[in-house]
């Protein structure tokens, strides 16, 4: 039965309730007095502009997890894209899988980030770029909401950059270490898994180094009837998985002005393949299941090597010099389908194959920023720079030795200038980005199932002009307006566009389909603040007159479908101190987007869910009840949504998350008790039930998971 909207508000106010009133029986120590005034709107974000802003500030909307609710989270869950969804109010619901798919931010592609390096592949974008780094090193996450070429190619939705941890800034060395363990509170021998982390920091004269090394085993894991999950064995899945990330950060200041950063890390998850789909049912509810079994072909697997340095001259011309010279090394494997389709789809010679696909992406690129204020000019701010990135990107069939999609390089420089002027309580704000960009694709044949078709290389080029206008408004103490247009570059998913060509004669250097996608965004909101408490709220539309959309044949296969899209929402987040009770907060996010699907030049028929997600309410309660003990209770409400053709198999049936932290002080660190969905819901996700056409089977109507239990030890020393 279909959940209402209003029911499913209840549901998430009452979760919250009832899980606070029985959490409020773990601490029976009354709460300390505490006059000291916390600054809820003290947040700096560097994505937006390359250089520390103000959050309030800025004519954007932004997102900023700090660090103790970033280890609260992951005290949790070690999943990021919950992380994300939890904080972020535009972004999709996780698909708790290695592939995010469908965690669309905003209706559109985010930028994934790991301190200003790309890690999104927008020449085969294979919906891995997520996690690319173990979360034990990050200090917090900065989310820039809408389109924005800021950090250059791929941000249509948004931009989500992972801050590692920082050399330390003072004299000495410290050590951190991370044992945790979790398990299905079904207690079952295959459910258990845990994580070792350690981490050291250290400071001598100039020179700093953080280095570590992470090692997580996650466990399978069982819905909230008790029945085991259904594995991904071919998107990838964090079910029954191991990662293993090594990275080190250094500094060195050679004089007070300048300084050098140095960072390198490698980061590799794989399946341990030891468990086999079992089929459900979509037309009676029945989710997908496993079995014990080795799945076909070789486990999916992420593995990144990434490193970067950075220069800095903080006295150079009056402003200051960042110089970042990076390169990262991305191979997603994914699993083979063994089902008559994908087999007929992958035939060789007329005979049905199993196979099974990599992306191997090489990217490396050089960003420049120079940052001075011009008091002379009534403390005019410039911003300016250029950017350079390679991308050489492929995939292969690694059974058989084919190539599916031929490698395939991206060249870009890119020149910008951004300016901000304050005229009292009125900040104007603007900037100029030019793209120029260049394509090469070889020569290259198809595979069989889009005609073995002869396909002619070229090199097409680009170049555009990206705007950004917007402006602050201090219009009383505690009261400010923003608002804005700004534009996006991305590019559409190239591999998905090239390999499916089946007609003869096409020339790659006037293709239409490969043609960029510019998205121009609106925005305009307003910010209240005061000591204690922040509310803001915002409205956006984001309009693209020749984005894409992805579509599936009938083995499931997604293509890239070129048309005019917009979409559209409004965002709210509220948080409040309420002295001894704690501090309340949350976000609403209501989101809706539109295609031309049939090219008559009217907007009007409405995003699937891989395109964009649901309405989305999220909830938090935090309190210390004495100096060794605190707690977090959260819930997480989706709200329904119908199918955008009609077709009532799509229909999804909202739901409600509560998860509940508890953290104790102990001797040399913390002990936290953390439980994942509280109230042992029984849910299919959002993107398993939204499925339908060839995207929808029977192996792929996946549960979420259920009451997971996870205690982790954090020694400082």
């Amino acid at each position: 039965m279909k959940t209402s909207t209003l029911l499913n508000a209840r549901r998430s106010f009452a979760a919250l309730l009832v899980a606070a009133g029985t959490t409020a029986l773990v601490a029976q120590t009354p709460a300390p007095a505490d006059d000291a005034v916390i600054s809820l709107d003290a947040f700096t974000v560097s994505a937006a502009t390359r250089t520390e802003k103000l959050a309030s500030a800025l004519p954007v909307s932004t997102t900023v997890i700090p660090t103790q609710r970033l280890a609260d989270q992951l005290a949790l869950s070690s999943d990021l894209g919950t992380a994300l969804a939890q904080f972020i109010p535009g972004y999709a619901p996780s698909r708790q899988k290695l592939t995010s798919r469908g965690e669309s931010f905003r209706g559109r592609d985010p930028l994934y980030l790991v301190d200003g390096i790309p890690q999104s592949n927008p020449l085969r974008a294979g919906s891995r770029e997520s996690l690319t780094i173990d979360p034990f090193f990050l200090e917090r996450i900065e989310a820039v909401h809408g389109s924005s070429a800021a950090q250059g190619l791929g941000a249509t939705g948004g931009l989500i950059n992972f801050i590692t941890l920082a050399p330390p800034a003072e004299e000495g060395t410290t050590q951190r270490l991370e044992l945790s363990g979790t398990t299905s509170t079904r207690f079952k021998s295959d459910g258990f898994g845990g994580k070792a982390a350690y981490a050291l920091a250290a400071r001598t004269g100039e020179s700093s180094l953080v280095a570590g090394a992470a090692y997580e085993v996650r466990p399978f894991a069982y819905d909230g009837e008790g029945r085991p999950l259904g594995v991904d064995n071919v998107q990838g899945d964090l079910l029954d998985s191991t990662s293993l990330d090594v990275f080190a950060k250094g500094a060195h200041a050679f004089s007070s002005r300048h300084d050098v950063r140095l960072m390198v890390h490698r980061f590799e998850l794989e399946q341990n393949a030891d468990w086999l789909t079992v089929s459900g049912n979509r037309a009676n509810g029945t989710p997908t299941i496993s079995m014990p079994g080795t799945p076909a072909g070789k486990p999916a697997r992420n593995l990144v090597t990434a490193a970067s340095a950075t220069f800095q001259d903080k006295a150079l011309g009056g402003g200051e010099l960042t110089a970042d010279v990076f390169l990262q090394r991305f191979d997603g494997t994914y699993g083979a389908s063994d089902t008559a389709s994908t087999r007929n789809f992958f035939r060789v010679n007329g005979t049905p194959t199993l196979d099974q696909s990599q992306i191997e992406a090489r990217k490396h690129g050089v960003k420049l920023t120079w940052v001075r204020t011009l008091t002379e000019l009534g403390d005019l701010g410039i911003v300016t720079g250029a950017d350079y990135l390679a991308d050489q990107t492929a995939q292969v069939l690694i059974l058989t030795g084919r190539t599916w999609v031929p490698e395939t390089t991206y060249k870009g420089w890119s020149p910008y200038l951004q300016l901000e002027k304050p005229i009292g309580a009125l900040t104007l704000h603007g900037g100029l980005r030019y793209e120029i960009a260049k394509l090469d694709v070889p020569d290259f044949r198809t595979i069989e199932s889009s005609g073995n078709t002869f396909v002619a290389g070229g090199a097409p080029q680009f170049d555009e002009a990206l705007f950004n206008l917007g402006a602050t408004w201090r219009a009383a103490d505690g009261v400010t307006l923003f608002g804005g247009y700004t534009q996006g570059f991305g590019m559409p998913d190239v591999g998905r566009v090239l390999r499916a060509i089946n007609t003869p004669g096409v020339a790659i250097d006037n293709y239409i389909e490969l043609s960029p996608i510019v998205t121009d965004n609106l925005e305009a909101g307003v910010r209240f603040y005061g000591p204690d408490w922040k509310l803001g709220w915002s409205a956006y539309l984001s309009q693209s007159d020749f984005g894409s959309r992805l579509s599936a044949n009938s083995a499931g296969i997604l293509s890239v479908t070129r048309e005019e899209t917009i979409t559209y929402g409004t965002e709210l987040s509220a948080e409040w101190r309420v002295g001894r009770t704690g501090t309340f907060g949350g976000n609403l996010a209501v989101q809706e987007g539109k295609s031309d699907r049939d090219g008559n030049g009217s907007v009007d028929r409405r995003l699937p869910a891989v395109n964009v997600g649901p309405a989305k309410l999220t909830l938090f309660w935090e309190r210390p009840w004495s100096e060794r003990i605190s707690t977090r209770l959260q819930t997480q409400t989706l709200f329904d949504r119908d199918d955008p053709d009609g077709i009532a198999a799509g229909d999804f049936t909202g739901y409600t998350l509560v998860d509940a932290l508890v953290t104790l002080k102990v001797p040399g660190g913390r002990m936290t008790v953390g439980v994942e969905n509280l109230l042992d819901e029984d849910y299919v996700t959002y993107y398993s039930q939204t499925l339908t056409g060839g995207s929808a089977n029977n192996d792929n109507y996946f549960a979420g998971r259920g009451r997971t239990l996870t205690v982790r030890y954090r020694w400082d020393f």
